[in-house]
């Protein structure tokens, strides 16, 4: 096998390299356009470019050839794209690296594993090899995370993919030639950013008009640059019009567009845009009913079930008069539903039928599977290959959580940084950039903050945080300075409090948190106090990974609060059932109490919210109290395991964690360990840790136990 380098004598001075990683035969069929972007990486943006055609077709060997560039003494590479049919590696045994991702690995391999460029681009990881998949898709090669290896993200090069296939009536190595040109041009003629555009779907973050309110705010922080006129900050909520799709593409077909970013559910053929709007008449209501008593007939003749039976069940339920069904479904109204229905989502086959042509040049797709390169298409594939303007995205191969930060330093593209340098500040095992990696915006002053975050310089960091008024280049020093002794938990205890910027409150959050800090408990607190929706959110979501009674009262007061935004207090409801309970029954009450002179109907007011707290309280105790006791079957014990990822309450862990121990079936040991290290924020963890530590040294125990001891000991320390 060889490996092809080649580098132009322009960048012989150049301090950063960059690999274009490229199968022989997409090479050969682009050569020029490939010669030019690489020249254009060079001339533009001053990188060493490091050509390697892929021969070996084999992700170890390409993975140990970047290792090499990376880490040569002259030149190294801080960054890759992949470009053509380069191999996919499929990720198992790793899914606490994904943000939402908790499909049982007994489901087919293809399904339950997760795409993932975290295999070429994070060296600290290990990788043990499992097999390649069959002919149909012999570009997926799956492997196991090993123990050896570290058990968090931490990307030491940034990377993109660009991986055209020959879908919709045109060939991969048109698409591109087409899209190399177009990346080209990017770098040649680079634009000052102009707008940003957020659009949130029917269902996401329970449709919380406060959270999109805080969301649009936010942005007028992370871009204080921006004129402040209606097309630089757009925005767009499902219910604008009760079928939304073609506004939406009109918006993101806008030629002016920097940034669209979309929140909604989505496939890798989908983006889940809207639902049926609510009928407001007699009329709509009727039809309402029928479109939703056709849409279960056409299900129940495609699963094959008795269709007659269906319908006179649905009648007897649901009262319908007979006389509406007499004639239902017919030719004409199947024909109706299929117009409604293709009017609701945003789907791969539109792109063609609507001449959708997105022109926004950067998009994030806040949603499962959008950019699931793996596929023979996907939607973030769909928007770069377009003849559009739209360079680059960023999306998850596999399911996506919704309570995140997805626009975590989006600020900073207006200052000119690589879309590539987003994406690994803030890893996911799932999230990646489909398009060129190095694709960025004009700078608009002198500071080179591509440069200042390849390598980092503590001083000038610390000046940027004393002095910049930008929240998202301060959000940025914080993230640098995070290993400086200067930069205490209390001082980012103290910035979370005093911040005039919620993202820079956040940031600090955010820091503490990845810390595992001791004063964790106390910036909790802050975070459920703080005006800032997001983070009040992440907030309350941290009470569930923590656990600690001392955090009852700060969840209580958002129990008892009236009018808290639609998503904190739908998560406030759900992490009742993580507290200890008679901690969370008694401050509920106290809150309760405390509000009762202000409220209409107070009694009621306390009886219903109170009822409800005390049936969450002690949810998941009997059954992790009998998988403890060892009263459950091997098989419920390991669905039990399973459910545990999420379902643990933090004040149970040290009962789990002693039952692993002794437990003596190795199966159940290694699920049960694979589980516990779902909660390293847990104010019990130290237990978890002391368990995995000497069932990992453990030399009665199975290999595989012992390695799963590793890799939890690994992700609670």
């Amino acid at each position: 096998m060889s490996v092809a380098i080649a580098a132009s004598s322009l960048a012989a001075t150049a301090r950063d390299g960059f690999a274009i990683v490229i199968d022989p035969e997409s090479h050969r069929q682009a050569a020029a356009e490939v010669a030019d972007y690489a020249h254009a990486l060079e001339d533009v943006q001053g990188f060493r470019v490091y050509l390697v055609e892929d021969t070996w077709g084999v992700p170890d060997s390409i993975r140990a050839e970047l290792q090499r560039l990376h880490e040569l003494k002259t030149d190294p590479i801080v960054g890759a794209v992949f470009v053509g049919d380069i191999p996919v590696a499929m990720v198992r045994d790793a899914q606490f690296l994904t943000s939402a991702f908790k499909m049982n690995q007994a489901m087919p391999w293809r399904d339950s594993s997760v795409p993932s460029d975290r295999f070429y681009d994070d060296f600290g990881l290990r990788f043990r090899f499992l097999r390649r998949d069959t002919a149909e898709c012999a570009h997926l090669f799956y492997y196991s995370l090993a123990a050896e290896g570290n058990q968090r993200l931490h990307p030491d090069i940034f990377t993109g993919r660009i991986r055209p296939t020959d879908v919709a009536g045109t060939t991969r190595y048109e698409k591109l030639r087409a899209y190399l040109r177009k990346a080209t041009a990017a770098k040649r003629n680079p634009e000052v950013f102009q707008s940003v555009f957020t659009y949130t779907g029917s269902g996401s973050v329970n449709e919380s008009r406060v959270a999109h309110i805080a969301e649009q705010m936010s942005m007028h922080e992370h871009f204080p640059g921006l004129p402040q006129t209606s097309g630089a900050f757009s925005y767009m909520d499902y219910s604008d019009e009760p079928y939304v799709k073609r506004r939406l593409m009109n918006e993101m077909m806008r030629t002016d567009l920097s940034l669209g970013i979309m929140h909604h559910h989505g496939d890798f053929d989908t983006q889940y845009l809207t639902h049926h709007p609510k009928p407001s008449s007699i009329e709509q209501t009727m039809q309402y009913l029928l479109r939703g008593y056709r849409d279960r007939l056409r299900r129940a003749a495609r699963y094959g079930q008795n269709v007659d039976s269906v319908r006179q069940v649905l009648i007897e339920r649901d009262g319908l008069p007979q006389e509406w069904l007499a004639d239902e479904p017919s030719p004409a109204s199947n024909h109706l539903d299929s117009l409604l229905e293709d009017s609701l989502n945003l789907t791969l086959k539109d792109f063609a039928n609507y001449g959708y042509r997105p022109n926004c040049r950067f998009a994030i797709y806040d949603a499962c599977y959008n950019a699931a390169f793996q596929n023979a298409d996907c939607i973030a594939n769909e928007y770069i290959f377009q003849p559009g303007r739209t360079v680059a995205g960023m999306g998850g191969t596999v399911n996506v959580i919704q309570d995140k930060w997805p626009d975590r330093f989006i600020g900073l593209l207006a200052e000119g940084i690589m879309v590539g340098l987003i994406a690994q500040h803030q890893p996911e095992l799932e999230m990646h950039i489909v398009g060129d990696p190095t694709f960025c915006f004009k700078a608009p002053g002198r500071t080179d903050l591509n440069a200042l975050i390849l390598h980092p310089a503590a001083k000038a960091w610390q000046r940027l945080l004393a002095k910049s008024s930008h929240p998202d280049i301060q959000c940025m020093a914080l993230e640098k300075l995070a290993q400086s002794p200067a930069l205490t938990d209390a001082r980012l205890l103290d910035i979370q409090r005093t911040a005039s910027s919620g993202l820079v409150r956040l940031q600090a959050f955010y820091l503490l948190q990845r810390r595992g800090s001791p004063l964790l408990v106390d910036a909790i607190r802050a975070a459920c106090n703080d005006g800032f929706e997001l983070l009040q959110r992440m907030g309350v979501n941290a009470i569930q990974f923590s656990g600690h009674p001392a955090l009852a009262g700060a969840l209580a007061r958002l129990l008892a609060q009236g009018n808290t935004s639609a998503r904190v207090a739908f998560n406030a409801g759900e992490v009742v059932q993580f507290m200890p309970p008679a901690d969370i029954v008694q401050a509920a009450t106290l809150a309760l109490d405390s509000v009762a002179a202000n409220v209409t109907w107070p009694d009621d007011y306390r009886t219903t919210r109170l009822a409800r707290i005390k049936s969450y309280s002690e949810r998941w105790e009997d059954d992790i109290r009998a998988l403890c006791e060892g009263r459950m079957s091997e098989r419920r014990a390991l669905v039990q395991a399973d459910r545990m990822k999420i379902y643990l309450p933090p004040y149970l862990i040290p009962d789990v964690a002693a039952y692993t121990e002794r437990c003596g079936n190795p199966t159940l040991q290694q699920q049960l360990l694979s589980t516990l290290g779902w909660h390293r924020l847990a104010f019990t963890s130290a237990s978890i840790a002391e368990v995995a530590r000497r069932m990992s040294q453990d030399q009665n125990l199975p290999a595989e136990v012992r390695d799963e001891a590793l890799k939890t000991l690994k992700r609670v320390e």
